[in-house]
């Protein structure tokens, strides 16, 4: 029987002719300039025609598209090395049109910081050209990912944030990379990045300057372009005029050989773009445009085109929050021109398929989606006569993939620009899953073989009735596929006053009760370290609870103080399946304090489920601030706490310290401590304090855990890995990120769960069935994925006996899939909470869009569907 109907990934070299790299000298790529290479048998995405070309047939040469079709169409030229591509797909280079790959170099630190220039808030005559790194890591990930063609941009604090450049990502410089583009006859030179909002409103804080308020930024940026008016008014006139490079591109933008690209999130901003441009006659692209489903009318009607920036979850700033899926579908049916970026590191240059879902699991065709991030992005870069598509004349631009573009199964197994190959996964593999910075001869874990799946079923068709006492009240749900500990079956599943009554693997039939259908159920997934509950939505000091930054020693907090059942995030999480969440004080201290584990759809007492349970110990760069400020020091520090709350637990002294009182537990084997690490380092570091004092360790993030597989199996200590999706090389301690770390780990046969971790900023929280499925596209066996986010992740929180199965008695915590579970197009239909529906995705899609985006209060899941309201 099949599990998880979906593509499986093929790792198989490809058998493609070596070519120069991008940055060969000027002989080499004349030699090449005659060659000629047909790739044939593949299925291929033109982005130019909707339908796929099946068996087609692509050729190049001397960096051009010479011919591609069917290959009954196409002839392929004598003398041609010939490629064969069977089970293989060809889609157009990737084409990016908001990145900071370059000028946010990796690792992320204050050296390779070079995207917002704070010393003023208006900045035109800085160019990102002064700011790119050549060298950036992030270029050849970008490739990993497809992606040949970005707009890489300044930040956005200020009111104007300087040039944007356009460039392909081959070359050894970045003039070797920069293009332009045409409008007509009229060479188009890149972009000046403006914004409003938030963020330029953010420089005046603490500065004691403008701008403060929305209506600041907009004068400044009014004030500017007249001044730039005016410049222009005298260059025109002929007379002598001293050269101000501050104004030089807003008169190439007045002239049309720059566009501008205007971060901005909220709808009554996305206007006030549109009248500034409007005002002064400038070309425009609207980047981020979370709100632009609220005002799609107006922006078709005004033809102007939008770059969306997708997230998997709203929030991290108030302008986010606005966040919805259906987004990209509203504003491509309205007639809007809809393009997709990355934002990078946002969401990661080589994501941007699995970001192109997003928009498809939201309404949008996948033709659409693939031309968003192809032939349409190409054109507001005005590109679109070079690249974008795979079409007679264009550069050879594209990549070649193991399946279906949006398959979070598939992926990119080569990366072509101008008829080069610029990656291949077979020598590049770490920069498409992370590790490229190991040090040398250290290599990634291949990925492991799958392990079969037990499959069961059981004699007969029962048929269960609502109308008998004994079923009065119940709820039934059938599915093709139940997933549950391993095992993947048919079937029916019968819930009462909150319990699995009945799981039939095989036929059976349900009458006179409420019956929900699906393609796949799974149990509620269950995130076994997070901070939702404690960290809210809007990050304003009214909801972030998570970090007590008074002392490095915070052992006496516990999360059960500051955890809202009502934080509008929770509702979130319900509607994406996860129904139960450990929440963990924050990363800033060595000792952060206890966390709980919680229900997703509490109202008060009843959501804690251990209301007081594992110690957070942090380790690495978080943790280091005033004191202690090494590594060194944080670990004195916990020893010295550990050390003297012993002391204290042998002497019983009559006044009570709180912070050992805390510590007791972990000392007595009573709790679990969560080393949070990253670093090899730091794990090693943890495993020396939990065997000195005796502790039952828990390795959190444990990013370079793969490194040291065997140390913790022979160990016996568990893993509950950061989110796989992580922003590999977003700091120092990350630069080794691997998102096979799970397959790895689960290999070598350490126990292993997924969590989404710490996220700060924008998303707020991260989907946890998505990071899972990263884990099962990296290798791993996909029904091990899901039980590293079910009854692994309860047994770690031991809560097993009630959680985390679809199993006769537990809890009916069930999710409703209307396709694979770990696919990003597919949509969670239902959330059934103790056998009661908490998320109706048929019933959300009735309400108007200002009622679908998350809360300002809600009364949480308890209260009934569709995310509280």
């Amino acid at each position: 029987m099949r599990r998880f109907v979906a593509l499986v990934p093929i790792v198989i070299a490809l058998s493609l002719p070596f070519v120069p790299g991008a940055g060969a000298p000027v002989a080499a790529r004349t030699a090449d300039a005659d060659r000629v290479t047909a790739f044939t048998g593949a299925t291929i995405h033109t982005a130019a025609a909707d339908r796929p070309i099946e068996n087609g047939t692509l050729v190049v040469k001397g960096g051009r598209i010479a011919a591609v079709g069917a290959a009954a169409d196409v002839t392929v030229p004598p003398g041609a090395e010939v490629v064969d591509l069977k089970g293989r797909v060809i889609i157009p280079g990737l084409v990016d049109t908001h990145s900071h790959v370059g000028v946010y170099s990796r690792p992320g630190v204050a050296a390779n910081s070079d995207g917002n220039e704070m010393s003023g808030p208006v900045q035109p005559g800085v160019r990102a050209i002064d700011s790119f790194n050549a060298d950036d890591p992030g270029i050849k990930m970008a490739l990993a990912g497809g992606v040949t063609t970005a707009n890489v941009m300044p930040g956005s604090g200020n009111v104007i944030g300087g040039q944007t450049v356009y460039v392909k990502y081959r070359g050894r410089s970045v003039e070797e990379m920069q293009v332009t583009g045409r409008a007509g006859a009229k060479e188009v030179l890149g972009g000046l990045k403006m914004a409003n909002g938030e963020n330029p409103k953010g420089y005046g804080r603490g500065k004691g300057v403008a701008p403060f308020t929305r209506m600041k930024v907009a004068a400044m940026q009014r004030e500017t372009f007249q001044k730039a008016k005016e410049y222009r008014a005298k260059l025109e006139g002929g007379g002598k005029v001293d050269r101000d490079v501050a104004l030089e591109p807003l008169v190439e933008v007045l002239d049309g050989k720059r566009t501008v690209h205007f971060h901005c999130h909220r709808a009554d901003d996305l206007l006030t773009a549109v009248r500034l441009s409007e005002e002064f006659g400038f070309e425009l692209v609207l980047q981020h445009a979370t709100e632009g489903y609220r005002v799609a009318d107006v922006l078709a009607k005004k033809k102007i085109p939008v770059s969306l920036t997708l997230i998997d979850s709203p929030g991290g700033k108030a302008e986010t929050m606005g966040l919805l899926e259906e987004n990209a579908a509203v504003l491509n049916s309205a007639g809007v021109i809809v393009t997709i970026n990355t934002d990078d590191s946002v969401t990661e240059s080589r994501f941007l398929l699995r970001t192109g879902a997003i928009a498809a699991r939201g309404g949008m065709s996948e033709a659409d989606a693939l031309k968003a991030i192809t032939i349409r992005a190409a054109a507001l870069l005005h590109l679109d006569h070079r690249l974008g598509s795979l079409e007679k004349g264009k550069d050879a631009d594209f990549a070649v993939l193991s399946g279906s573009p949006f398959s979070v199964y598939a992926r990119v197994e080569q990366t072509w620009i101008d008829g080069r190959k610029v990656f291949d996964v077979v020598p590049d593999r770490g920069y498409q899953t992370g590790g490229f910075a190991l040090p040398a001869g250290e290599r990634l874990p291949a990925p492991p073989e799958s392990r079969p799946v037990l499959e069961r079923r059981d004699v007969g068709a029962p048929t269960f009735d609502g109308n008998t006492p004994e079923l009065k009240g119940a709820v039934a749900v059938t599915a093709k596929y139940i997933h549950t500990e391993g095992r993947v079956f048919p079937g029916v599943i019968v819930a009462k006053d909150g319990k699995i009554l009945h799981v039939v693997a095989g036929e059976a039939t349900a009458k006179n009760m409420p019956i929900y259908k699906a393609k796949h159920v799974t149990p509620g997934l269950i995130d076994p370290f997070c901070s939702a509950g404690l960290s809210g939505a809007w990050n304003s000091p009214a909801d972030q609870d998570q970090d007590e930054t008074s002392d490095p020693n915070q052992a006496d907090l516990r999360a059960l103080d500051g955890f809202n059942p009502r934080e509008p995030l929770l509702d979130f999480l319900v509607a994406n399946g996860t129904t139960v969440v450990h929440a963990t004080p924050g990363r800033v201290n060595p000792i952060a304090g206890r966390g709980g584990v919680f229900r997703a759809d509490g109202t008060g007492a009843d959501a804690a489920l251990v209301p007081v349970g594992a110690l957070v110990v942090n380790l690495g760069e978080s943790s280091k601030g005033k004191s202690p400020t090494t590594r060194m020091g944080v670990a004195a520090l916990v020893r010295k706490a550990f050390t003297d709350a012993d002391a204290y637990r042998t002497s019983k002294p009559a006044a009570k310290n709180p912070k050992h009182e805390a510590l007791v537990p972990a000392l007595e084997g009573k709790a679990n401590v969560y080393f949070a690490a990253h670093r090899k380092d730091d794990i090693q570091t943890a495993l020396r304090i939990a065997a000195e004092f005796k502790l039952k360790p828990v390795i959190a993030l444990g990013t370079e855990g793969y490194r040291m597989a065997e140390e913790l199996k022979k160990a016996g200590v568990p893993v509950v890995v950061h989110p796989t999706m992580l922003r590999a090389g977003g700091s120092i301690e990350t630069m080794h990120a691997f998102t096979g770390n799970v397959a790895a780990l689960d290999a070598a046969g350490v126990p292993v769960t997924v969590c989404t971790g710490f996220e700060g900023y924008v998303p707020k929280t991260r989907v946890l069935r998505y990071e899972a499925a990263m884990a099962a596209a990296a290798g791993m066996d996909r029904e091990r994925a899901l039980s590293a986010i079910t009854i692994n992740a309860a047994k770690l929180l031991g809560i097993d006996k009630e959680y985390g199965s679809i199993t006769v008695g537990k809890v009916a915590d069930l999710v409703l899939y209307d396709g694979d579970p770990f696919e990003h197009t597919t949509h969670v239909t239902h959330t059934l909470l103790r056998g009661k529906v908490a998320y109706d995705r048929a019933e959300y899609l009735k309400l108007p869009f200002e009622r679908r985006v998350l809360p300002l209060l809600t009364g949480g899941s308890g209260t009934g569907c569709c995310l509280g309201w």
